[in-house]
């Protein structure tokens, strides 16, 4: 059985077709697109017509793409940018009318527990109590739990695309500016539900700690199966964060590993997950390539197999 998942978030849009053999999921294909969805959305409110046509553009694209493989599920769902935009409802409508996707716009808790089930499954081997860390562009999610249950889960409104539009103005970003970001993650992780010391155990999902891994192995052509499961040290974000906001975007675009459509946001990405890392203690953190779109096809297949 063949079961597309669709995830459109404030800067990406992704898909994944997987067969199901009854056991296992086996991908047959996956692309990450940048739309930057939010794109100016705390600003306006509403979602730029420029970012819609991007996403219409490249979401007909996967429907081709979808229709090659003779999938029959497609599963859909929006998160932080349809959630904060007064129009998010109309364009999810808009979507399904022009090309029958019809994305389900999902709260940061369901976005959480989601996202956590897929963690749950890829690394199932993780007996011990972790923290999940899920990076976005505009909302990030924290989980705490183990293979069997959530002890408890919180979504922040921090995000690569939010925050650097919210805190950046300089181009490379200026150490007053991460500084203040930072401060920001600080605070809101105070009044957060989630302990400071909940556990010693981290998995970090989603563009920027994927990319982060990407760029610290200088890797030409991004390889999936060398990032899921790797590892990642404080020390390596700090240097890498240090070497990001070095140089100015331009330059920072030839960097191995880092596509040039995060470019401009990654600096910031390193900022908050260096930020969530010392401010949870955790002096490494696992990576994950399989994030929301895997726990859509998982929490599915629990539901209807």
């Amino acid at each position: 059985m063949k079961i597309a998942s669709l995830d459109l978030g404030t800067n990406s849009l992704i898909l994944v077709v997987a067969e199901w053999d009854g056991t296992t999921f086996t991908p047959l294909f996956e692309d990450v697109q940048v739309v930057r969805l939010g794109q100016g959305l705390a600003k306006r409110g509403s979602l730029h017509p420029k970012a819609k046509r991007r996403c219409v553009k490249e979401l007909r694209n996967f429907s081709e793409k979808i229709d090659q493989f003779e999938v029959k599920n497609v599963l859909a769902v929006g998160t932080a940018a349809l959630r904060k935009a007064d129009d998010g409802a109309k364009f999810v409508q808009e979507i399904e009318d022009k090309l029958g996707f019809r994305f389900k716009i999902i709260s940061g808790d369901k976005e959480a527990s989601l996202t956590f089930k897929a963690i749950q499954r890829e690394f199932s081997d993780l007996s011990q109590q972790f923290i999940m860390i899920d990076i976005g562009g505009g909302s990030s999610e924290l989980v705490v739990g183990d293979g069997d249950r959530i002890l408890s889960k919180t979504s922040l409104e921090v995000g690569t695309v939010s925050f650097t539009e919210r805190f950046i103005q300089h181009d490379p970003p200026t150490s007053e500016e991460l500084h203040a970001a930072s401060s920001s993650i600080a605070e809101l992780i105070d009044h957060s539900s989630v302990s400071r010391s909940s556990s010693s155990m981290a998995v970090g999902v989603a563009g920027t700690v994927t990319t982060l891994k990407a760029v610290d192995v200088e890797m030409d052509e991004y390889d999936p199966s060398t990032v899921h499961r790797s590892q990642m040290n404080i020390d390596d974000v700090v240097r890498l964060g240090n070497l990001f906001r070095s140089m100015p975007t331009k330059e920072r675009t030839k960097l191995k590993g880092l596509p040039p459509k995060r470019a401009d946001i990654i600096p910031m990405g390193a900022t908050i997950l260096e930020t969530f890392m010392k401010e949870l203690n955790l002096e490494s953190i696992y990576v994950s390539d399989r994030g929301l779109r895997w726990g859509l096809l998982y929490d599915w297949i629990e539901k209807n197999d």
